[in-house]
């Protein structure tokens, strides 16, 4: 393993096999553990606390031993994806309805509010996740403007159509969308602000950038992202999308595991992980 401080991540995996998994990396040598035996999704901090969803059981809180002290379930129709915390609020990506259901951390997880970039019910941007700074959201989804209907969206994942992909920022006091700060991306995922740059998975080419720029590509699906100083790691998945995308990239890695990537060296070490698709990682 490249060099690296001690740390420990929690890292979510989704659909088949899926779970949350304790990644404790000590002394050049790592451990793992599952804590979670659930398909997860999007997680954040919440204080000391860790916010988990999960499409299939809803919302979870661990604490600060990652043990699950409240689950509230939601509806599965919701697709459920990336999750977001601001002033004691959970925001939820609800994919299939094109919204960030908008949850009181303080009030028993009630959905108090939501912000919809669609009014269809169908899932038409493919909204996936999202980051909170200075009361900007950032927000990562397959297609903006949304398409009209739910009968052009298999197109997304074609090889053949042109990336609709987008980052956009989302004013929380103007509660409006401020800018495109990236657009024409190939199924962005994993957007985060880490010292004033933005950085993201451009999943559908193997890549993650920080801002315009391309600083890492891998041999397979990107989704997952954390950074720690000049650290940075990156979600391989074996995904659900690879016979499509195996017809424009011909040396995919059927893997599923975690880069360990030095921003300045540009070495890397991969950890497998037990999964098929990972979503997410947040540094402990």
């Amino acid at each position: 393993m490249i060099p690296i401080d001690d740390c420990k991540l929690l890292i979510s995996c989704c659909n088949h096999k899926g779970g949350l998994y304790l990644l404790q990396i000590k002394h050049q040598q790592y451990e793992m553990k599952k804590v979670l035996d659930v398909g997860c999704t999007g997680i954040a901090k919440y204080g000391s606390l860790f916010v988990v969803i999960s499409n299939s059981h809803g919302i979870y809180i661990l604490d600060e031993n990652v043990k699950v002290i409240k689950n509230k379930p939601l509806s599965t129709e919701l697709d459920l994806h990336g999750v977001a915390i601001n002033n004691d609020k959970a925001y939820i990506v609800e994919t299939k309805t094109n919204s960030i259901g908008i949850y009181d951390l303080k009030n028993d997880l009630e959905r108090v509010d939501e912000i919809r970039f669609s009014p269809v019910n169908e899932d038409v941007a493919h909204v996936n996740d999202l980051h909170i700074a200075n009361e900007m959201l950032y927000v990562s989804m397959f297609s903006y403007p949304p398409r009209k209907s739910l009968t052009s969206f298999p197109s997304y994942l074609s090889h053949k159509t042109i990336p609709r992909g987008v980052i956009l920022e989302y004013s929380l006091e103007e509660r409006k969308v401020g800018k495109l700060c990236h657009e024409k991306l190939y199924q962005p995922h994993s957007v985060l602000r880490h010292d004033d740059h933005l950085y993201y998975c451009v999943s559908g080419e193997f890549l993650v950038k920080r801002n315009n720029e391309n600083i890492f590509k891998c041999l397979g699906y990107t989704r997952g992202l954390a950074v720690k100083d000049q650290t940075m790691f990156i979600g391989q998945s074996e995904s659900r999308h690879i016979p499509i995308l195996l017809k424009k990239h011909s040396n995919v890695l059927l893997d599923c595991g975690i880069y360990v990537h030095d921003i300045s060296t540009k070495l890397s070490s991969f950890i497998h992980i037990p999964s098929e698709e990972i979503y997410g990682i947040v540094v402990i």
